[in-house]
């Protein structure tokens, strides 16, 4: 919560781009929802492509190239990798928001019987 009188930009705040001074005031107050804003208007995006001043104010970071890539796993890829016991399956998989691990929930012929709202407990395979 920002304190009581305290300047910010509204999002989704309109601007032209006969009134530059508008976006610069704005820029100075929060560049990150003043690029946000402008997005909406092409004309006002052109305005300002090459300007100086708000090169000044909120410089845009140059794009470094990532050697990034993204794998997606059903949950049959990952039990096939698992190689679960005989009398096992993967029943759901979920990742940890926090944690960024990936839990993998399987059933067994062997293990306890659990009610239905209790969390699995940690096995080893």
């Amino acid at each position: 919560m920002r304190p009581q009188g305290e300047p910010f930009v509204a999002e989704g705040r309109r601007y032209s781009a006969l009134a530059p001074d508008e976006v610069h005031h704005d820029m100075r107050i929060d560049a990150v929802t003043t690029r946000r804003n402008m997005q909406r208007f092409p004309s006002v995006v052109e305005a300002h492509r090459n300007c100086s001043t708000c090169a000044e104010l909120a410089p845009v970071r140059e794009l470094v190239p990532s050697r990034l890539a993204k794998l997606r796993l059903s949950l049959l890829d990952v039990a096939e990798v698992l190689s679960l016991p005989a009398g096992y399956r993967a029943v759901r998989m979920y990742v940890d928001q926090r944690t960024q691990v990936l839990h993998v929930v399987i059933e067994g012929e062997d293990l306890d019987p659990l009610p239905p709202d209790a969390e699995p407990p940690p096995v080893r395979l």
